[in-house]
């Protein structure tokens, strides 16, 4: 963060993290050795910024594995429909999975 920065942005700032902050957050949370290195955590985050600056991505909720689970629990031969229905997907990501198993 900049030093020339008014008092209320670096306050604002401070109160509402950005995406990239979250993660150093929750990684400081899992390895609490990195917390006591904060200017290294600052350095990694600034480097973080400046590689992925302008990218866009989606982190999906469930892995691919873990539909493709779901899937095969609750799929009894007929109901592909509801199946997609019940997971959030489209009926033929339902299809798909059971292609790649075998069913």
């Amino acid at each position: 963060m900049a030093n020339n920065q008014p008092k209320d942005l670096k306050a604002l700032l401070a109160e509402d993290p950005d995406f990239v902050d979250r993660i150093f957050e929750y990684l400081i949370a899992e390895f609490p050795q990195l917390a006591g290195d904060r200017a290294r955590v600052q350095k990694a985050q600034t480097a973080v910024r400046a590689e992925f600056a302008g990218e866009e991505v989606y982190i999906q909720k469930r892995s691919s594995r873990d539909i493709a689970a779901e899937v095969l629990r609750l799929f009894n031969g007929r109901n592909a429909t509801e199946v997609a229905r019940r997971l959030d997907i489209h009926r033929a990501t339902v299809y798909r999975h059971l292609k790649q198993a075998g069913k």
